[in-house]
Parts: structure tokens; sequence; C-alpha cells
């Protein structure tokens, strides 16, 4: 077996011409690339986490990792097949005694995986919107768990976390990080404590799925214009059947890493709009930070593995995440942003900007009102049979956001709740969540002249092409129920005139000098 990378860099060994192969190793396979196809042939080790100690667990595991993958990367994975002894030599299919097995791929242009267009500015706000819509989709057709599986549990969750910190640790010395790694495992104690009741009701809420488990960058590669997402975990039940806000969390912290905090938030707001998982964000700083854990675990695997300046480029990114997750772990006070104007003001174009500007939770009356009522953000309601415009929806709109505020604010993170908010009564609300909080409150007032408005609400209405359904009744309707702000209120506005162009870099600024 010691022979078997060797062995099959020899083009001999394939059924099809090959080219020059090149081997890409990770710390659990090798992956031979070889012609138009890739071949993974799984390591025969035993890390604890996962076992490839024998045959039959490695053909077990490579057909587990076809049938899995080809959930959210069916064009990629074609078949298992058997590396087999012949003629003295190893070979890729055909007759022979059995050596091993290999998963067998389309292979792809490796410039084009996103971890590599991460680094070089390449991927684009756009891609991200796409991924995110991809992976929420694929979230939200996975059926939950039935509650009697261990899966999702307070005790389950924190066997995986500790037994990172053992494989941290000859790592984190040669780094000089070892106090660090101690403050992480104490918070990460601490804080798992703290959520047991939301992990219990996030898993009764069937937030525990069959998921894809090694959600990053480094796993996903765009063709022909779309990203295809690879390389789930296929071999450990405990790592894959998880909250999907773990796994959606995977991706977000990949892209805070990279210093890229305006895709993070781009992927993480479009998640939950798509998915209306905001009760997520109560979780999200912890999954975040494991997470970063589970990178730095496997950069102090392969840290063990290499020599030379392999060994120094894995010890250098494994620094890399202990610090971020240091970072994260340093508390910081949320803050709560509510929005208010007319129907056309600009509300949710600016707090869409101004959300991935600050990294913010953006949550949209817009969409939520449809959710309520079943329809998706650009569905029409006009077929309903009765209107989603009503005191009663707009009662119950304004919930939804106060219940989506309340659990980011507790999770940690600022929230911009963006509706109209024309009343005193509905801004009290959230003002005086924010107050019970300990958290910051400031409103948004967006301004447009009166003939802005109206043109902006009359294109929207031909164009369908917005959430909001907002005609010209409904803005003069608007008009009639405004209210002025209170003497309270006075203090906590900050008007924004929409009518040209609007910095969000420079709003966003003027938002935070306004918070200190």
């Amino acid at each position: 077996m010691n022979r078997l990378p060797e062995s099959l860099l020899d083009p001999q060994a394939y059924p099809h011409p090959t080219g020059e192969i090149v081997l890409v190793e990770t710390h659990i396979s090798w992956v031979f690339l070889a012609g138009g196809y890739a071949y993974k042939v799984k390591k025969p080790v035993d890390l604890g986490f996962l076992d490839f100690s024998t045959l039959e667990k490695r053909r077990q595991f490579c057909h587990e990792e076809l049938r899995l993958n080809r959930r959210l990367c069916r064009g990629i994975y074609l078949d298992v097949v058997p590396v087999v002894q012949r003629d003295g030599r190893l070979h890729i299919g055909g007759e022979g005694e059995t050596a091993d097995y290999a998963v067998k791929m389309v292979r792809f242009d490796r410039t084009q995986e996103l971890d590599r267009l991460l680094r070089s500015g390449g991927l684009k706000q756009a891609l991200v919107e796409q991924l995110a819509s991809k992976i929420a989709a694929f979230h939200t057709s996975l059926d939950p768990l039935p509650p009697s599986t261990p899966y999702g549990t307070a005790d389950t969750l924190i066997k995986p976390m500790l037994e990172n910190f053992g494989h941290l640790e000859p790592a984190a010395t040669d780094a000089g990080e070892g106090a660090l790694v101690e403050r992480l495992r104490k918070w990460t104690l601490e804080r798992h404590n703290e959520l047991m009741r939301v992990f219990a009701g996030r898993k009764a809420a069937g937030c525990i799925r069959r998921c894809h488990g090694d959600l990053h960058s480094g796993n996903m590669v765009l063709v022909n214009e779309e990203v295809e997402v690879f390389d789930c975990i296929e071999f450990s039940n405990r790592l894959s059947c998880i909250d999907v806000a773990s796994d959606a969390g995977f991706l977000f912290m990949d892209l805070l890493h990279a210093e890229r905090r305006d895709l993070a938030w781009c992927f993480l707001n479009r998640w939950m709009m798509e998915t209306g998982d905001y009760g997520a964000m109560r979780v999200v700083r912890f999954y975040t930070i494991y997470r970063a854990l589970v990178r730095a675990k496997v950069t102090a695997i392969r840290y063990s593995q290499e020599t030379g300046e392999a060994r120094k480029l894995a010890l250098q990114e494994h620094r890399s995440y202990i610090g971020f997750a240091g970072r994260c772990i340093e508390e910081k006070r949320p803050y709560l942003l509510i929005t208010t104007g007319l129907s056309g003001s600009g509300k949710t174009t600016h707090a869409a900007a101004l959300a991935t500007t600050l990294g913010a939770v953006h949550v949209r009356s817009d969409i939520e009102r449809k959710r309520l009522r079943g329809l998706k953000p650009l569905e029409s309601s006009r077929e309903l049979s009765e209107s989603i415009y009503t005191t009663q929806m707009s009662r119950a709109t304004y919930n939804q956001l106060l219940e989506a505020a309340d659990a980011a604010l507790c999770g940690g993170y600022p929230v911009i709740a963006d509706a109209a908010f024309l009343r005193k009564s509905e801004r009290k609300e959230f003002i005086d969540l924010a107050g019970s909080l300990g958290c910051p409150c400031r409103i948004l007032a967006y301004e447009a002249p009166d003939e802005v408005l109206m043109q902006r609400v009359r294109l929207r209405s031909e164009r369908h092409s917005d959430a909001s359904e907002a005609d010209e009744a409904v803005l003069l309707e608007q008009y009639a129920r405004r209210e002025g702000f209170s003497g309270k209120e006075e203090p906590l506005v900050l008007r924004i005139a929409t009518a040209g162009k609007v910095d969000p870099e420079a709003e966003g600024r003027r938002v935070t000098a306004s918070l200190h």
C-alpha cells in the first residue's frame, strides 16, 4: 500500500490517455489528476474522527462519498472504481486483485476553486449570493432527523469540539499559543453550557439534518458559471448530521477569516433570507469559532505530516485560524438599527448595502410578510383571497422582525430591521427590546422628495422585480398614517437623503460614530 501514490503517477496505470499526472495530497487522501478525470484514493489512516484503516472501510466510504456528494455536485462525481494489482503493477480498473478503491470524478480547472478566487480577489458578491441560494435550497430540501437520534444534542455537539483541542496542542505548542488554546477551550465549554436550551430548541425545531459537513471555499469550484460544492463528509454521521447553522457557519467563518466581511455577511444574510432561519444567529458565533478550530485541527494534522517548507506553511495557516478564533471570542456590544421611511425611499437598497458594510443581520419586512403567507420573495400575492397588507398581517410581520432582532442581538450581532416603521408604537417595541438587552439603538430615517417616491414605486410595480408590492395606493395610505418622531426618539434619528447617491461606507462610519 505504501507504493500506491508512486504507482498511480505512472500513465500506464490508467485505461485512458492521461498526459502529465498531478498528485494533490490532503491529510486523508491522495487525488490523482489524470487527463480529463480525477481519482481520489483514501489514505489507510485512523485519526479517531475517521477510520479508513481497512480495505472494506475504504470501499464503503468511497460509495458513501459518491452518493452524498451527488446531492450538491452531480456533474462531477462519476463512479467508484477498483485499484487492482495486475502484472506486478497497480491499475485503475480492469482485471486483477483489488488493492484499493478510488472515487472517479470529472477533472475541473483548479484555478476556479473558490479559495483561490477568494485569495486573488476574483470572488464577487453576485457569485456569493448565487452560492448562498444554492446552499439554502439544499438545506431546506433535507429531511430533519428524527428527535430520537443523538445528533444535535448538547452532549453530542461538545465531543468533537473537545477532541479538536487534542489535535491542536502539538502545533499550538510549537507556535507558542498554548495559553490561547486553553482560553478557547474554556470559552467553548462555558458557551456550550449557556446554549444548552437553544441547542435543544433547534433540535426540536428540525434544524438537525444530514448536511455537507465541510462547507468551506476549498471544497467549491466554479464550473460553467455555477458553483459546484464537493467533498462532503461521508465518514462520520456525528460530523455531518448537524445543525444547518453549523453547516452554513463554516463558509461564513471562511469568508471572515479571509478578511472579506462584506462577502461573509452577503452570504449569511442571503442564506437567512431564503431559509427564514434567523434563530440561527443565537448559535452562529459558537459555530464560527468551532469551524475555525476545525480548520486549525486540519492544519495541525498537516503540520505533523509535512516536512520542510510545507511544514512551515501548515504552521502559519494553523496560527491564522487560532488567532482568528481568539479574536472572535472577544465580545463586542451589538446594536439595533431600525429603518423608517415611505415606500420608494430606498430603505432596503441602502439597508442591504449598510448591513454588508457594517457586518450586520438584515431582516426585511417585505420578505417576512410574504413568508408568513407561504410566498417566495418575488412571488405575487395578488392571487390570494386576502391582502398581505392588512393590520393583522402587519402586526404578525413586525413580530417576526422582533424575534429575528432578538435572536441576533442575543447572539452578539448587530441588526438592521428593515420596515416602514411609520408608527411610534412600532418603533417603541424595538427600542424597548434594545434597551432590555443593553444595546444601543438608532433610527435610520430614509427620505426622498414626493415625486421621486411616486416614480420609484410606479417603476417597481411595473417591473415586478422586488419583494415589495407596495404600489401608489399603498404609498398614499402611508402618508396618512405616518407619525412624526417623539422627543425621546429624536436623539436616535439619523436622517439619510436618498434622492441622490448614498455612499454605504460613509453611512457606515456615520452610524458607527453615532453609537460611541
